[in-house]
């Protein structure tokens, strides 16, 4: 609801509910993960949402995209080059390239606020 200025709360990103899937099986590579999103909507060029990724290891190609870690952690691997894993946990801020391959290994949950291009 926004108020006479148009604020607006979008969501209380740590505790709104999300509904989950199961990802593709040829995303998962152990457990069996799924997986949640909420999209808020675009604002200035940008699409924003927060999604999450429960216990296990799954495979995706990336957008463009910066996230914020509001809760839980993972082990990005990157797995189409050289560059060094990435452990992440909340309060990281990342970004992310279109087209990298990665791995996402998460040992209980990761919940994120993402931003990409609209």
């Amino acid at each position: 609801m926004s108020n006479e200025n148009g604020t607006l709360k979008l969501a209380a990103a740590a505790s709104v509910h999300l509904t989950r899937e199961s990802l593709s099986a040829d995303q998962i590579e152990s457990g069996s993960p799924e997986t949640g999103i909420l999209e808020l909507g675009d604002f200035a060029g940008v699409s924003m949402g927060i999604w999450e990724h429960t216990q296990g290891v799954s495979t995706d190609t990336e957008v463009d995209e910066v996230f914020i870690v509001i809760s839980g952690g993972a082990t990005i691997e990157f797995t189409d080059d050289a560059a060094p894993p990435l452990e992440v946990e909340a309060g990281d801020i990342v970004r992310l390239s279109a087209g990298v391959k990665t791995r996402w290994i998460v040992p209980d949950h990761i919940r994120k606020v993402y931003l990409t291009p609209a």
